[in-house]
C-alpha cells in the first residue's frame, strides 16, 4: 500500500481509528466490571464515583464506536453531505452522560457526608484506583494524540473522557490513602472518602460542560481561530506558488473532515480550462494535506472581482 497516496493514507487512518475505538470499548468494560467488584467490597462513596463515571463511559464508547462507523457513511440522497456531523452529537451525548453521572455522584457523596462514612477492605479498593489509574492514563492520551491527529472528534472526545476517568482515580486514590493513612484524633479519616468523591464529581461536571460545548460549537459551524489561521496559512502558499489569488475563505470542521469554500481569482483574460486545471491543483494539495477535504472553489477574473467586491472592500 503506497502510503503516499490520500486514499491509502485515509484507509490506514480508518483502520487505526477502529482498532482504537475497539480497544477503547473492552478497556472501558474490564474498568468497569473491576470497579464494580471493588465497590461492592469496599462500600467506598468515592469508587463509587468512579464506578458510576465507568458506567457512562461504557455508554458513551458504545454510541462512539457507532458515530465513528455512520460518520464513514457516503452522502445519499437523504443526507447529502454525508453523516459527518454525528461527530458532534456524539461528542455532546458523551458530554451529556458525565454531567448525568456527575450529579448522581454529587448526591449520593452528600448522602454518604451525612449518614457517616462505612469502608471496608480499602487495600483492595486502592489497587484497583492505582491499575485503573495507569491504563486509563496511557490510552487516554493516546486517543487524544490519534484524534487530534487525524482530525477525528469523536475519538478525541472518547480520549478525553478517558482521560477524565484516570484524573477521576487520582481523586479517588487520594481519598483512600488518606482514609488509610490520615487517622488523627480530631477528624474521622474516612470522611476523606465522600470529601475526594465530590471534588471527583466537580472535576467531571467541568469536563461533562467542557464537551457539551465543543459540540454545540461544532454544530453551529464554529471554527477555532487557530485552526481557520493554519488553513489560510497554508492556502495562501499554494495560492502564491501557483500565481493566483485567493479571498473569501470559509471553514467548516464536520467533525471528521474539513468543507473549504473560497474564491480564486485570475488574470484578466485567463482561459476558462486553465483557470479549472489551476483550481483542482488548489484542491488536490488540500486534499494531500488534509485527507477527505471537501474544497469547492469559485473562479474570478481580476475586473470581474474589483466590480463584485468594489463595496465590501
Amino acid at each position: 500500500m503506497n502510503n503516499s497516496d490520500p486514499k491509502s493514507r485515509a484507509a490506514s487512518t480508518v483502520h487505526t481509528l477502529n482498532l482504537l475505538m475497539n480497544v477503547s470499548l473492552v478497556t472501558s468494560v474490564f474498568m468497569l466490571v473491576i470497579k464494580m467488584y471493588a465497590l461492592w467490597v469496599t462500600r467506598s462513596a468515592a469508587i463509587l464515583s468512579d464506578a458510576a463515571e465507568s458506567v457512562v463511559h461504557v455508554v458513551a464508547v458504545v454510541f462512539a464506536a457507532y458515530s465513528l462507523r455512520l460518520a464513514r457513511k457516503h452522502a445519499d440522497r437523504t443526507h447529502n453531505f454525508g453523516y459527518d456531523r454525528i461527530s458532534f452529537f456524539s461528542a455532546g451525548f458523551e458530554g451529556a452522560m458525565i454531567v448525568l453521572a456527575a450529579i448522581f455522584i454529587l448526591y449520593v457523596a452528600f448522602h454518604k457526608f451525612v449518614e457517616g462514612p462505612k469502608l471496608q477492605e480499602l487495600g483492595l479498593g486502592t489497587g484497583v484506583e492505582a491499575l485503573a489509574l495507569a491504563i486509563n492514563a496511557v490510552l487516554g492520551f493516546v486517543l487524544i494524540t490519534i484524534g487530534k491527529k487525524d482530525n477525528s472528534l469523536i475519538i478525541e472526545a472518547n480520549g478525553r473522557h478517558t482521560l477524565v476517568d484516570s484524573i477521576t482515580s487520582i481523586g479517588v486514590l487520594a481519598g483512600l490513602l488518606l482514609c488509610l493513612f490520615g487517622k488523627n484524633p480530631w477528624f474521622d479519616s474516612y470522611y476523606f472518602d465522600p470529601i475526594f468523591a465530590i471534588l471527583v464529581a466537580i472535576n467531571i461536571l467541568r469536563e461533562g460542560l467542557s464537551l457539551v460545548s465543543r459540540s454545540y460549537g461544532g454544530l453551529m459551524d464554529i471554527v477555532s481561530p487557530e485552526e481557520e489561521k493554519a488553513i489560510e496559512a497554508y492556502l495562501s502558499e499554494i495560492c502564491r506558488d501557483l500565481g493566483v489569488k485567493m479571498h473569501e475563505l470559509r471553514v467548516r470542521n464536520s467533525g471528521t473532515r474539513y468543507w473549504l469554500q473560497l474564491h480564486l481569482v485570475f488574470p484578466d483574460g485567463f482561459l476558462l480550462a486553465d483557470a479549472h486545471e489551476l483550481a483542482t491543483e488548489v484542491e488536490r494539495r488540500v486534499e494531500e494535506k488534509w485527507p477527505g477535504t471537501m474544497t469547492t472553489t469559485h473562479l474570478e477574473t481580476t475586473s470581474d472581482h474589483d466590480k463584485l467586491h468594489q463595496h465590501s472592500v
